[in-house]
Parts: C-alpha cells; structure tokens; sequence
C-alpha cells in the first residue's frame, strides 16, 4: 500500500469527505485529490498535521509501519464490528423462535435488548476509538434488514391483530403480507442505496 492508498484509507475510516481533510490541513481539495492519486505528495508538514488528525504515526504515512497498540486495538475494534451486527440478527430470530413457542411478551423484549446491546457495541467501540467512523455505516448495512423487519412486523401486528410479533403472523389476507413486503424491500432499498452513498 503505498502513501496515497493510506490517505485515502484513513480518511474513509473517519467519514470525512476530501473537502474536510483539506480543511483540516488547510489546503485545496485539489490537493488533497491529487495526493490520494499519486500526482503530488504531501509536504512533510502535512503528513504530520495527518498523523495527529488520524491518530497514527508518520511512519504509518510515509511507511506503513503500524504501531502495536494500533494494531491491537484495531483488532478489537474488528471483533466488534463483526459481533455488533450478529447480535441484532440473533434478536430478531431468537424473537421469532421464542414467539413462536411461547407467544408473549418476552419474546419481544429479547428482540429489542439484543438489538440495542448490538447498537451499543458499536457505538461504544468508535466512541472510543476502537473502530472507525465507518463501521457505524457498515454495521447499519448489515443489520438494518433485521431491525426493520422487526418494527415493521411489531406495527403490521398491531394494526391487524390487535398484538405485537416479531414475524407477520399468517391468517390475514394475502394482500395485506404483500403490501407488508414490498414496503420492506422498499425501505431496505432507499437505506441501502443511502449508505452506500460514497462520500467524495
């Protein structure tokens, strides 16, 4: 990986647009495009306004030499983002299941706390700088399916059954499970398509 790479990298990691970063350094987002495509390099007082805005070393920058606490906290990081996701998806279908056999209301309560435990480990994980600020994005992508499935279900029970569930329950007509699911598809579209909005 070479030193425009890692610009790059970094500031995609934090969220921020080459517009930002270069106000940051105080340059032109020219510069800053020229940088992360090889056309220019950054003055050495650039590299290190950098390292400090992005938390790293120059030797990460010029070399990319990362630091072993860096190292390890990225791993950490990385083992929430995977866990954070997991967590929602095992809300909704241990939702499912425990509705399923049970039909009452701790089933709705075990969606909700596992899904926002799994909201909480990220959160937590780049508020403290454990992951960066696009794992919220990520972890969105992944899970967003599963809490939307979840509340759309809670709303579409209630309006037909009178009761919240985690799953559409069957004996209402079929047009109703219809219009259920493609206002689903629909929302997961739209936020799918938002999220993956590149961030110039």
């Amino acid at each position: 990986m070479k030193l425009s790479d890692r610009i790059l990298e970094l500031r995609r990691q934090k969220g921020i647009s080459q517009e930002e970063l270069a106000d940051k350094l105080g340059v032109s987002r020219q510069a800053v495009s020229k940088w992360e495509s090889e056309q220019s390099t950054p003055d050495i007082d650039k590299i290190i306004l950098m390292s400090e805005y992005f938390g790293t070393t120059t030797d990460y920058l010029l070399k990319g030499i990362e630091p072993a606490a860096r190292s390890t906290e990225k791993k950490a990081g990385n083992a929430l983002s995977v866990m954070a996701p997991y967590m929602v998806w095992i809300g909704l279908i241990t939702s499912c299941v425990l509705w399923y056999e049970n039909q009452n209301g701790y089933a709705i309560m075990n969606g909700f706390i596992w899904m926002i435990g799994g909201y909480a480990v990220i959160r937590i994980a780049v508020l403290n700088g454990l992951a960066d600020e696009g794992a919220m994005n990520r972890f969105l992508l992944v899970s967003f399916p599963a809490i939307s499935f979840f509340i759309g279900s809670l709303i579409y029970t209630v309006t037909v059954y009178g009761i919240p569930a985690p799953y559409p329950m069957p004996g209402a007509p079929v047009y109703r499970l219809f219009i259920f699911a493609a206002l689903w598809i629909l929302v997961n579209a739209a936020a799918v398509t938002y999220l993956k909005k590149d961030r110039k």
